[in-house]
Parts: C-alpha cells; sequence; structure tokens
C-alpha cells in the first residue's frame, strides 16, 4: 500500500516537471542590449554613406557621458567593398534623459600598416 502511494507521488512530481509544464521556446523573450537601437542606426547610416560597400563586421565601444546631458554611443564598423576592406567610426550624440537623436558622425579609421 505504502509502495503505491509513493509510486502515485513519484508520478505527480514527474509529470509536473514534463516539457508540457515549461513555457514554449518561442515565448521566452531575450532582452535587447541598451545600445542595440543605436546600433541598427549606426548600420543604417554606414549603408547610406556607403551604398557600395556591405557590413563585415561590427563592435560596439561604449557609451560616453558628456557635458549638457548627452551622451556618445560609439561603434567600430567594418565595412568590405570589392576594392578592399576598411574600417569607420560611428559616433551617436544622445539626450541622455530623453534618448533623442542628436548628431550622426562617421569617419574613416586609418589602416594599420
Amino acid at each position: 500500500m505504502l509502495r503505491h502511494i509513493v509510486m502515485k507521488a513519484v508520478f505527480v512530481l514527474l509529470s509536473l516537471t514534463s516539457s508540457e509544464a515549461m513555457p514554449p521556446e518561442e515565448s521566452v523573450q531575450y532582452a535587447q542590449p541598451a545600445y542595440a537601437k543605436w546600433g541598427r542606426l549606426a548600420m543604417e547610416e554606414a549603408s547610406k554613406a556607403y551604398p557600395d560597400a556591405s557590413i563585415a563586421d561590427y563592435k560596439y565601444e561604449g557609451r560616453t557621458m558628456l557635458e549638457g546631458g548627452q551622451a556618445e554611443e560609439r561603434f567600430v564598423l567594418w565595412l568590405r567593398r570589392v576594392s578592399g576592406e576598411f574600417g569607420i567610426r560611428v559616433s551617436i550624440k544622445v539626450e541622455s534623459d530623453t534618448d533623442r537623436l542628436v548628431q550622426v558622425r562617421i569617419k574613416e579609421l586609418e589602416p594599420n600598416n
């Protein structure tokens, strides 16, 4: 009798931990980094400035706080053309409080010799 009760308890516990009780993988949400929206903008602006190049790589360099309640998000993108590859730095200045775009600057990086 006791064995029968233990078996039922084990069965109930196992059924509670089955995959059906777990949320489906599609419903799991992954958090995006805070800079994701500015990274998308950096890639869009690079594509506009260099329409004959494709983006080969991307790196977030970080956020720097500036005077006057502004911040600068910096990205390095590695672009590829038929004639070769080169790097650019995209600096995006935003208002810290409102997250409003102030300015976008693009500068080609010097090749390492």
